[in-house]
């Protein structure tokens, strides 16, 4: 029987009571309406329900959040128990109540624009503080003079950058950031402009490293520069690893080479200079390994003539000579793939994905680096692979993209995955476009590793959404999860946090997905480094939905509870700066 939406507490015959809305009850059980997502309930697991009216549960779920300071959540509910029943004159204080104690929290934290946006809706709602006593107005006048202020050192710092002055410009940057936190998103691209324009400086120069690391930089601000600017990278970052070699300097090399693979993993360059450092330790079937995933295909049999053989091959593409890698780091490549045939869509097969697509030389680069992902999503993760053929579908544009898959913008990809009840996936496609711009060097893994992770979990709309995103996360380039870790710990100076119980069972993404992505990879590095890969990857063969999840979680990690759990982490999270090596 389907119900009307009814907010309830139900209790189970273990002890725990859980309050919700239900959306449906039968034979079978109880579907659960919770603020982070639905939970199905088995009848047998549930001793009763006691039922209360939607507008009661609404005020008493958000009067929970906005004690916990939980202030979205909070919104969210009262501002559905608002528009339920506007001559409610409670469930109007109690909105405006949230809307006043979240500007006064962020006003503190220096969170200007959440501050100004919630004053603004207050002001709106009790505009003369009849429901809640407030100084809004007046605070709101502070506010936006703060923002002028800021909207005028923001311009200077843009100003001297502009003139080329980049280390003055990148300290104003980073005193804004400090200032005013949710200025990120107004410079974050502007802070990696400076560093490319320092990196260009320095690269003329002739100080590649020093160009490497602000090109990390830049990475770290923007993910969205990875595939236009991986080339520029590696030819600041390999001809050192090359002339090391030269010299017999193993040990610098395999140093430099560690980094090189942790931001470009995938790419053919850094694939052959890899290949070249395992022939100068003698490890013949590495190198060919190697040598064979930037050419696309597998090892047939790793003798001395047959590496030499994929090596040249290789070094023809590359365009390597001796200790030499000449790359072209002109946008020639990336603007040839923005263009597009007419007519139905092509197919381009690897030994483990059909692409679909209108630009073949797009298609062949994908098909080569897909493939190397997964061998190494798989080695990392020790995860089996799946069986048949994943689809691959590259759409011409953004707009068809989101018209074909009824996805977000924000979003750079999906992937479609199911079992149709069977032991192996019987679905396997991959959406994203052409010109995205984290395609090769992004998106791609991610993707891939949701494949991998569907594969491997006995139902992936089981397994905790979160860490689902963080395990694709792990397999990316080094500097999105850099990304993550340091939004993550910026949100986390100002107090803002969804918590572990709540990041576990949530099925919806946030108004802030970047939120909600960097605290599942921040979960997922944490046991990673903690517990290492094998115990952090049982969990996806271990453990399905918040139920066995959170058991399983304690069990691996140690802790009595969940709240010893998350206090560790956070722990974790503030005093990590740069992560060490994972545990195996």
């Amino acid at each position: 029987m389907l119900l009307a939406a009814h907010a309830d507490t139900v209790y189970l015959k273990n002890g725990k009571a859980l309050e919700g809305e239900v959306v449906k009850e039968d034979a079978d059980g109880v579907v659960l309406k919770l603020p982070t997502g639905e939970i199905k309930l088995k009848a047998a697991d549930v001793e009763t329900v006691e039922r209360q009216s939607s507008l009661e549960y609404k005020l008493s779920l958000g009067r929970r959040m906005l004690q916990a300071e939980r202030f979205d959540d909070a919104i969210a509910a009262l501002q559905d128990a608002y528009l339920s029943n506007k001559e409610n004159v409670e469930a109007r204080r109690m909105l405006c109540t949230a809307f006043w104690v979240q500007a006064k929290k962020y006003g503190e934290l220096n969170r200007v624009t959440e501050a100004r946006s919630a004053l603004e809706y207050l002001i709106k709602l009790d505009p003369d503080a009849k429901l809640v006593p407030h100084n809004a107005a007046q605070i709101l006048s502070e506010l936006k003079e703060f923002e002028k202020k800021l909207d005028i050192v923001i311009a200077n710092a843009r100003k001297i950058a502009a003139a080329g002055d980049w280390n003055v410009a990148l300290q104003q940057f980073e005193q804004i950031l400090n200032a005013a936190p949710d200025a990120r998103a107004q410079i974050a691209e502007d802070m990696a402009q400076c560093h490319v324009k320092r990196a260009t400086q320095y690269a003329e120069g002739g100080n590649l490293l020093n160009a490497a690391g602000d090109l990390e930089a830049a990475m770290r601000l923007d993910p969205k520069l990875g595939d236009s600017l991986e080339r520029i990278y590696c030819s600041c970052t390999l001809p050192n690893i090359l002339t090391n070699l030269a010299r017999g300097d193993i040990g610098s090399a395999q140093t430099d080479l560690k980094r090189a693979l942790e931001f470009c993993p995938n790419s053919k360059f850094v694939l052959y200079v890899a290949g070249r450092t395992e022939e100068a330790l003698g490890h013949v079937p590495n190198a060919a390994n190697y040598y064979a995933q930037a050419l696309g295909t597998r090892v047939a049999n790793a003798t001395p003539a047959y590496l030499a053989e994929l090596r040249g091959k290789l070094e023809a593409i590359v365009h390597a000579s001796g200790n030499k890698l000449t790359i072209d780091t002109s946008a020639a490549e990336l603007t040839g793939f923005a263009t597009s045939s007419t007519g139905p869509a092509q197919k381009y097969e690897t030994d483990n994905f059909i692409i679909y697509h209108y630009n073949e030389a797009l298609a062949r680069e994908a098909g080569i680096r897909a493939e190397a992902d997964r061998t190494r999503i798989l080695s990392g993760l020790g995860l089996q692979a799946w069986r048949g053929k994943c689809k691959i579908y590259l759409h011409r544009t953004h707009a068809e993209y989101t018209a074909k898959t009824g996805l977000p913008e924000w979003t750079g990809g999906v992937t479609k995955a199911s079992k149709n009840g069977g032991a192996h996936l019987v679905q396997m496609d991959i959406h994203s476009w052409q010109t995205s711009p984290r395609l090769l060097t992004s998106t791609l893994p991610h993707e891939i590793t949701h494949v991998v992770v569907a594969e491997n979990v006995a139902d992936i709309n089981l397994f905790p959404r979160c860490m689902n995103e963080g395990m694709a996360i792990l397999m990316e380039p080094q500097y999105h999860k850099e990304y993550y870790m340091n939004f993550l710990r910026l949100r986390m100076r100002s107090q803002d946090f969804i918590p572990l119980a709540d990041l576990l069972v949530a099925k919806d993404y946030p108004k802030d997905p970047d939120f909600f992505y960097a605290e599942g990879y921040g979960l997922i590095e944490f046991l990673v480094q903690t517990r290492g890969v094998v115990a952090t990857t049982s969990l996806v063969k271990n453990a399905e939905g918040a139920g066995k999840m959170l058991p399983e979680l304690l069990r691996i990690t140690g802790y009595t509870s969940m709240a010893e759990m998350e206090k560790n982490w956070k722990a974790w999270l503030t005093a990590v700066k740069d992560n060490a090596a994972p545990r195996k």
